[in-house]
């Protein structure tokens, strides 16, 4: 395990045990960044703790967080070429409320590749976690070893839970979605649509859920579960099935053969 992976799990599970606290308690001091995007006190401190962490750690690493933006490496040391990934608490909207489907989300790229990543949830203490090339993993416990991850045999989208993510209805981008969301949903077996979509990706990645799209995904969503999904022997890729999801924000994982047939429906040249 590389060591910057060993510091991902390490500040995952410390963000862990701060939301969990926040949770509980149900008092949450929140500001509206935009219309129906919220982010609370737990989401500025989680993150400030993280940049924290890695910035003593590897004081050359860049860090992009979706709270404080792009952070240049310090300036008095060279840049390394590595650049973190950070959602402190991905589902802010299911927090405020008490839905218990929320995570934090840390990837790790080198020159643009992302070659590790972290999903924990932090009411279940559940942590996926992969490094390129060593597969996809899930600890719960300290007494237990980690489980190998592998997507689920899923072949057809008949035959699919998927989840995805819509805007806010109040959202000018609602009306666009709208038909791609339908156009799956009439064709695989069932869709959720749970506020969390890192969260959703880790399942993917653990079988339970076969397939995953979404028309605009940051980064810092995507990179960790992209990364699990196929350590996980999964597919990743954006609507027109190639490899820019993570520029383009378009995104759809899942098995092989049901990401397929995703852009088959949803592809920018797909027919009506």
């Amino acid at each position: 395990m590389s060591d910057r992976l060993q510091l991902a799990l390490e500040i995952a599970a410390e963000a862990s045990l701060e939301i969990a606290s926040a949770f509980a308690s149900r008092r949450h001091a929140l500001h509206e960044k935009s219309p129906n995007d919220f982010a609370t006190e737990t989401d500025a401190s989680v993150e400030g703790h993280l940049v924290r962490r890695i910035s003593t750690t590897f004081p050359g690493d860049r860090i992009l967080g979706e709270e404080g933006g792009e952070r240049e490496s310090a300036s008095d040391v060279e840049p390394s070429g590595y650049r973190w990934i950070i959602d402190p608490l991905d589902g802010t909207f299911n927090f405020i409320h008490g839905f218990p489907y929320i995570a934090t989300s840390i990837a790790v790229e080198f020159e643009g590749e992302v070659v590790a990543g972290v999903i924990a949830n932090p009411l279940t203490d559940e942590v996926f976690y992969a490094e390129r090339g060593e597969g996809a993993w899930l600890t719960v416990d300290d007494d237990r070893p980690p489980h190998r991850l592998s997507v689920s045999s899923c072949r057809t989208l008949s035959d699919a839970l998927v989840a995805s993510v819509l805007p806010a209805s109040a959202s000018g981008s609602f009306t666009r979605v709208l038909p791609k969301w339908t156009a799956v949903a009439s064709r695989c077996a069932s869709i959720r649509r749970t506020g969390a979509a890192a969260l959703d990706l880790a399942h993917v990645a653990a079988g339970r859920l076969d397939g995953f799209f979404v028309m605009s995904l940051a980064a810092w969503d995507a990179a960790a579960g992209g990364l699990l999904v196929r350590e996980a022997g999964g597919s990743v890729c954006d609507f027109d099935g190639d490899n820019r999801y993570l520029s383009t924000n378009e995104v759809i994982a899942g098995t092989v053969p049901v990401c397929a047939e995703l852009v088959r429906v949803l592809g920018n040249r797909a027919p009506p």
